[in-house]
């Protein structure tokens, strides 16, 4: 029978790690502020999620995370239409 550890992490967990880190990076916020936000969530700390992000879960989520970028520049360019309101 396999033990698993108390503080391992789950499926689930690194999947809130993750989409919470790419809404952070869509929305213009650090990274840093979504391993505390995670780690507010999953009862652990903000550091302890910075390393699962970096050790494992980032690597399976590289090309989402130029995606979220690429969103995060379009949100930042104003729109002809915010640019010349109508009259």
């Amino acid at each position: 029978m396999t033990k698993v550890r108390q503080d391992a992490w789950s499926h689930e967990d690194d999947l809130l790690l993750a989409e919470t880190v790419l809404r952070h990076i869509r929305e213009g916020s650090t990274q840093l502020d979504a391993f505390e936000e995670v780690g507010d969530r999953l009862n652990r700390t903000g550091a302890a999620c910075g390393f699962r992000w970096n050790a494992i879960v980032r690597q399976k989520y590289e090309q989402a995370i130029q995606i979220a970028k690429k969103q995060r520049k379009q949100k930042n360019v104003p729109s002809n239409a915010a640019e010349y309101p109508a009259q």
